[in-house]
């Protein structure tokens, strides 16, 4: 029978990197490429479950807003979020807002949690209450909303704030600065590139998004070894109609109200809505309609040295059809007496484009003026599903982990702060225990 070296029979890399005495040897620690919200959650648990050295390589800064109530505010700050060009779909591109903070998206979001509360966040979040609402809010409940649980219990839910608190006590080492390449003999990771400084690993666990993981690996040269890197890219296709508002009343929370669309053959609808446009445009209101189940697929591509983001939004005609009726289901929900109370005009586009002419438009027409109108919401997912096995290994590479939104079946069907994390702690989990 011929020789199976450990490597080749599937023994992790990380077991069977040196030996010292006849005992397995580890080298370097682990190096966690991304603090945001999978990231940190990845970091607390191993932090408890092995004795091995933990890095995390995360630019961004802590969030000094955890105890801020509204979301526009937050994100106004720009040390805290980065943008960069992505195309919707073949005809169209936009700014695409990123989290860059300690604790990602959750130390920036709109604090939605539209599913279920996860066990490990049990008591963490909580429902909105009436004293939450805004006007938005309280015209889209009585016209068939329901109030959304947030991700608030007397401060922001911000996984990146337990983190740092492991950085203080010297459990967890903090890098300031971006990963720009791993370091890899046939797939086989050996180093990270961070900043100035070269960390000599055997295990890495990349959680830097649906965009920057398959990006690094791509910029990385580990297309060669796994060809699925930055397919099936997933986000969800939004249109956002905006409300003159009569008059300026305060409120606690930006978003707080939801309602669901069931359609018949399956599809899923959301319906946010926010009581300003943002921190300087607190006149207009905004109510936003996703397609929540969307099938259309984009992807994460190296085109030289540039990396290209093509979200293919609506590029499969059942999206198309979706869309359409969920566009004429909130128009119609928008001429109500409810938001007819609170706005002196409603709009569908930067263009003023009105409910009315809307509701002229015959089925070409409206497809055609939604492709041009839509926005993105940073939700981001999927561009490694394709790529990993169940517990996030890359395929075609040794010492390589994923654990962020990326590698996610499909975009999730509510908002995505949820299955994110409860994924990233089960791979997590599963790698603690071979760590072990």
């Amino acid at each position: 029978m011929a020789a199976c070296s450990l490597q080749r029979c599937g023994t992790p890399q990380w077991f069977i990197s040196a030996f010292s005495s006849g005992e397995l040897v580890a080298i370097g620690p682990i190096v966690i490429v991304g603090g945001g919200t999978a990231g940190s959650t990845v970091a607390l648990h191993l932090a408890s479950r092995t004795a091995r050295p933990i890095v995390v390589c995360e630019p961004g800064a802590l969030s000094p807003h955890d105890e801020h109530t509204g979301f526009f505010d937050v994100i106004a700050d720009d040390a805290l979020v980065s943008h960069r060009t992505v195309a919707l779909t073949s005809q169209t591109s936009a700014q695409y807002v990123q989290a860059s903070a300690l604790g990602g998206g959750s130390a920036v979001n709109a604090m939605l949690l539209t599913g279920e509360e996860p066990d490990h966040v049990r008591g963490l979040t909580r429902l909105a209450q009436p004293d939450d609402m805004g006007q938005v809010a309280r015209a889209l409940l009585a016209s068939g909303g329901r109030p959304a649980r947030l991700w608030w219990n007397r401060g922001r839910w911000n996984p990146g704030r337990a983190l740092h608190h492991l950085v203080e006590e010297g459990r967890v080492d903090l890098r300031r600065h971006p990963v720009t390449r791993l370091h890899h003999t046939d797939g086989v990771i050996s180093a990270v590139a961070c900043g100035d400084e070269v960390i000599e690993t055997d295990c890495v666990v990349l959680t830097a998004g649906a965009i920057a993981s398959p990006a690094l690996l791509l910029s990385s040269g580990l297309a060669d070894v796994s060809p699925h890197i930055g397919h099936g890219l997933q986000d969800h296709p939004c249109i956002t109609f905006s409300l003159q508002l009569k008059k300026l009343e305060p409120s606690r929370f930006d978003a707080t109200v939801v309602r669901e669309f069931d359609l018949s053959s399956g599809e899923k609808g959301l319906v946010v809505a926010y009581e300003r446009a943002s921190k300087h445009e607190p006149h207009l209101g905004l109510v936003s309609v996703l397609l929540m189940n969307p099938v259309s697929r984009g992807q994460v591509a190296l085109d030289g040295e540039r990396i290209e983001v093509e979200l293919n939004l609506l590029n499969d005609a059942r999206d198309v059809d979706v869309m359409r009726d969920l566009v004429r289901i909130t128009a119609f929900q928008l001429l109500s007496d409810e938001f007819e109370e609170i706005s002196d005009s409603i709009a569908g586009d930067s263009w003023g484009t009105s409910i009315d002419q809307i509701f002229d438009m015959s089925d070409s027409e409206l497809d055609a003026w939604i492709q041009a109108s839509l926005v993105p919401v940073s939700h981001v997912s999927s561009s490694m599903h394709a790529a990993v096995d169940s517990v996030g290994r890359v395929a075609g590479t040794s010492g390589l982990v994923v654990a962020d939104a990326s590698v996610l079946a499909h975009v999730p069907h509510q908002t995505p702060a949820a299955p994110v994390t409860m994924e990233a702690l089960r791979i997590a989990r599963e790698l603690g225990e071979r760590l072990q």
